[in-house]
């Protein structure tokens, strides 16, 4: 119910902005709230009973499912502290361009 009403609310969205003469720009909203619904009945779907989203066709055991598709604690600690020093090495990138964009290059340095 939640995926149909989603597929007809941003149908519905669309045709509504294309079709209507006068200018009518609230589609955005029946669009958005449409494709969140349909994401979310989707979810459900996949995460109901492991039902597996990634079909081994070799071996039914190894096919894929919210559980054993997703991150283990270790793995969800080494990427929030990656995610930390992300802006760090931004910063030391920038820098250094900046450093090397202050001289300009000598004929010389370009023989050598």
């Amino acid at each position: 119910i939640v995926l149909l009403a989603g597929v007809v609310l941003a149908l519905w969205g669309i045709a509504k902005t294309l079709l209507t003469k006068a200018k009518w720009n609230k589609g955005i909203w029946a669009v958005g709230t449409g494709a969140v619904l349909v994401v979310l009945s989707l979810f459900w779907v996949l995460g109901y009973n492991d039902t597996a989203f990634y079909p081994s066709l070799l071996d039914v055991n190894s096919s894929l499912t919210i559980r054993n598709s997703s991150s283990s604690q270790f793995t969800l600690q080494v990427m929030s502290v990656v995610s930390l020093l992300v802006p760090f090495v931004l910063a030391y990138i920038a820098y250094v361009w900046r450093a090397m964009d202050s001289q300009k290059i000598t004929e010389k340095e370009i023989r050598d």
